[in-house]
């Protein structure tokens, strides 16, 4: 199917929404979803939060209806890449935290994995973890 075949709006079920989006004003108003254009954060690609993406979103995800999209389907994945890296990070140091303080490699990798995942989201950064990876990385 293209995407100029694809229906661009769907019915709304606020009753299938997470408990807190039926507490917002939508609930008693969006009875329909509507494709929405946007451009994506990162790498400025014009792009459409479809109708039956929003469906998925709000009503199979119960995500809240507030959220909306910033990255295209590319870039989220390479955030979502980062991110789970990120984690390994946090999972090795809160396991070997001792003999990680001196470990250069390994420090940089998590200082540039940090700075990466900077340039895809549009909140402020993790400050207090660069500073202390700065820090350790002075002394290694």
């Amino acid at each position: 199917m293209k995407s100029r075949d694809r229906p661009t709006s769907v019915p709304a079920n606020p009753e299938a929404w997470s408990e807190k989006s039926k507490q917002s004003v939508a609930y008693e108003f969006r009875r329909e979803y509507t494709d929405k254009p946007y451009k994506c954060w990162h790498c400025k690609a014009e792009c459409v939060f479809t109708a039956q993406d929003q469906q998925y979103t709000y009503e199979v995800k119960k995500a809240s209806i507030d959220q909306q999209r910033l990255l295209c389907a590319a870039c989220w994945a390479e955030s979502h890449r980062i991110r789970n890296m990120l984690l390994e990070c946090e999972k090795k140091w809160a396991e070997g935290k001792a003999k990680l303080q001196t470990d250069k490699p390994f420090l940089t990798h998590w200082s540039e994995l940090l700075v990466a995942l900077e340039a895809y989201v549009p909140h402020k950064p993790d400050k207090a973890k660069k500073n202390m990876l700065a820090k350790l990385l002075a002394n290694a």
